[in-house]
């Protein structure tokens, strides 16, 4: 038995609170379990019965272990509620009530103290301060929303940081005639958390596929939930949805964290997991929906062969994959060929092929199609027009096809359910309109590249890194030096303490040259003026270290300031490569386009750490700029691989030394063979 069965699927629940008023949540949770098939009882000292229900003083009067106890008292009472629930052998516990961590003070406090008690005893608590689970399959609604006990039974699982999500995820399934295994919030996840239930429905045999909604993740949490997700979406979908779009890090240091984000970081991680990002809820549902039913085996790029009978729809929806970077591939000459006999000669037949409406020969392309070696997933768009072409007569003669099929239609709901109710008896999933048709495809294309990313970055190598324990936060040469002992060398440069030795320096170097204050304590040299370019003569040497003598560190002018003089590095393309210690996900690395320009453009692209060649070679391609890294316009092909060995390197840099806060190459320049590292931070914890 798993120890989230005695919350999820109890034969006996215990309501600690319930009473006879009807405006009290005790007696609206004894309501609410009124399908409930096992034992239920009341606890309340004051009471015989409740609802027919026998009531009884305490956990220990009933006189046998009880599997959930559900909390409908306030948060003060929790604790000793929860002692005594130890005390009896209740195996799971459900906290309704607010007033804990999230009220702030005294709240966060009791919050601890009830955590403590139920780890010391075993008890798999859900809350505080959530809306409760539904378990349709084991007749079981523990929480208030009266029209919850009317959710069908199947095979999605909804896992929710909101209760009021959950709900309206819910309330989707049940609109589209879907079941589900389990509906949960997560509350304030005191103990049990989302990755605890990510890798519970993982192993549930009646869960088919999974959807997160997703708000904030705790120190810790994200590294948790990526690793949950990463070994549940090899054995079942997951889908996640979730917010923060406008959300900006708190890093102060560098660019790189501004960069970053927690809403960037949130949604690369789970990901590179092997998540499918939806956009909306009726996405998450969606494609859900279709994966639970059917996956697409790996594959680095598969191909989508869609035929439309009208060409509005068609255009639309292979507009949009071909806007997020789903190949629409043009059909082989032969299948060409094959089509030509079966359409009129205006048809468009290609891909997409427009029929320019249904026919008797609809099934004839289709079945050409099916046959196009290029063609992995198959995709059918036709209005409802059952005189012109009936979906179930037609469609159903494909059920054994060797590639998914998707059905999309539009028409009035009275009309398209019946349809769509048969077609999902052959494993066909219809979707009510070009836009859900086309974001359903994707997500069954994004969920064949994840698992095709996640085998081939299996048993990669990785570099062994060989880099004393940082002490102290190390200044731009030090950082400079460091890089160098990774393979990413920097334009030759020196340090010099005085003015007699900047001009002894500047004398051997390659003119022209770049002048910075070196301290530690500036993060960002340019926005203070400590970075002076394109210095040829002495005159101008002498002038810019007088300049960077009069700069305000923030903690008064320095005396004894150093500077670093270094020779400019020849013209080339522009990049920042960053790493950070996020709090949740741990070491992440970001590659970003742009150099010092790279937040204004906002092109980037990240993965968690440890980063696989794989890993390094997609956050390339995910690059909005990529075409510059392969030559634009008459400039050569950049040293991609080069790019490769860094990222991974960098990442490797931040899991062996952990007292790394921060890394901001930034910019670097790639050539046709070599980088080099103009600029460099380190902060160190």
């Amino acid at each position: 038995m798993h120890p989230l069965d005695y919350l999820y699927k109890p034969k006996s629940i215990a309501v600690i609170g319930a009473s006879a008023d009807e405006v009290k949540a005790g007696y609206q949770m004894v309501y609410a379990l009124k399908t409930f098939p096992g034992k239920i009882y009341p606890i309340n000292p004051k009471a015989d019965t409740i609802l027919g229900y026998k009531a009884f003083p305490n956990l220990k009067a009933i006189g046998s272990p009880v599997d959930l106890a559900i909390l409908t008292i306030p948060a003060r009472g929790c604790i000793n509620a929860l002692q005594e629930a130890g005390e009896a052998g209740v195996g799971a516990a459900l906290i309704i009530s607010g007033g804990f961590a999230e009220a702030g003070g005294e709240g966060v406090q009791i919050q601890e103290k009830i955590a403590s008690i139920c780890r010391r005893y075993n008890i798999q608590l859900l809350g505080p301060n959530a809306a409760g689970f539904t378990n349709p399959g084991a007749g079981i609604a523990a929480n208030f929303m009266p029209w919850i006990n009317e959710i069908s039974a199947g095979g999605l699982g909804i896992i929710s940081q909101s209760g009021a999500m959950s709900f309206s995820l819910a309330a989707l399934t049940q609109t589209l005639g879907l079941g589900v295994s389990l509906i949960t919030s997560i509350g304030n996840g005191a103990v049990v958390n989302i990755s605890d239930v990510v890798e519970y429905l993982g192993k549930d045999e009646e869960t088919r596929a999974i959807v997160l909604y997703l708000e904030g993740l705790k120190e810790g949490e994200g590294r948790r939930l990526y690793d949950a997700v990463k070994e549940t979406a090899d054995k079942k979908p997951v889908i996640f949805l979730t917010i923060g779009r406008s959300d900006v890090s708190e890093f102060a240091a560098s660019h790189t964290g501004n960069l970053i984000g927690s809403y960037r970081l949130k949604t690369a991680a789970l990901m590179q997991a092997g998540a499918v990002m939806a956009d909306s809820c009726d996405d998450a549902i969606d494609a859900a929906d279709l994966l639970s039913r059917r996956r697409l085996q790996p594959k680095e790029n598969p191909g989508v062969g869609l035929l439309t009978g009208q060409a509005g729809p068609g255009l639309v929806i292979a507009d949009y994959l071909r806007n997020r970077g789903v190949l629409v591939p043009e059909l082989q000459p032969a299948t060409i060929e094959k089509i030509k006999k079966e359409l009129p000669p205006i048809s468009f037949i290609k891909n997409p092929v427009d029929t320019t409406r249904p026919g008797n020969t609809f099934p004839n392309v289709l079945k050409a199609m099916s046959e196009d070696r290029s063609i992995d997933v198959l995709a059918v768009f036709a209005l409802h027009e059952p005189a012109i072409i009936d979906p179930i007569d037609t469609l159903k003669q494909f059920k054994d096809i060797e590639q998914p099929l998707i059905f999309g239609t539009s028409g009035f709901p009275k009309h398209v359910g019946p349809t769509r109710k048969l077609l999902a008896d052959f494993k066909i999933t219809t979707f009510t309109s070009p836009d859900r048709t086309a974001r359903a495809i994707r997500a069954l294309v994004d969920d064949s590249k994840a698992a095709y990313r996640k085998q081939a970055a299996k048993n990669q190598p990785l570099p062994g890194i060989a880099i004393e324990p940082l002490e102290k936060t190390p200044d731009e040469a030090e950082a400079l030096r460091l890089l160098n002992e990774l393979g990413l060398p920097a334009p030759r440069h020196t340090v010099c303490s005085t003015h007699e030795e900047a001009l002894a320096a500047f004398s051997k170097l390659k003119k022209p040259c770049v002048v910075k204050v070196l301290d530690p304590s500036i993060a960002h040299k340019t926005e203070v003026g400590g970075v002076i370019l394109g210095v040829k003569t002495e005159k101008q040497l002498l002038a810019a270290v007088e300049h960077i003598d009069q700069i305000d560190s923030g903690a008064g002018s320095a005396t004894g300031r150093k500077y670093l003089l270094a020779e400019m590095a020849e013209e080339g393309l522009e990049l920042i490569i960053g790493a950070v210690n996020d709090p949740a996900f741990g070491p992440a690395v970001l590659l970003g386009l742009g150099g010092t320009t790279a937040e204004a453009l906002g092109d980037v692209s990240m993965r968690l750490a440890p980063i696989t060649a794989p890993d390094a070679r997609e956050m390339i391609a995910a690059l909005r700029g990529r075409e510059l890294l392969d030559g634009w316009r008459g400039s050569p092909a950049v040293d991609k691989e080069g790019l490769v060995k860094t990222l991974i390197k960098v990442g490797q840099l931040m899991i062996d030394r952990p007292e790394i806060k921060e890394i901001d190459i930034n910019p670097v320049r790639i050539y046709e063979k070599g980088l080099l590292a103009l600029d460099a931070l380190i902060v160190l914890e």
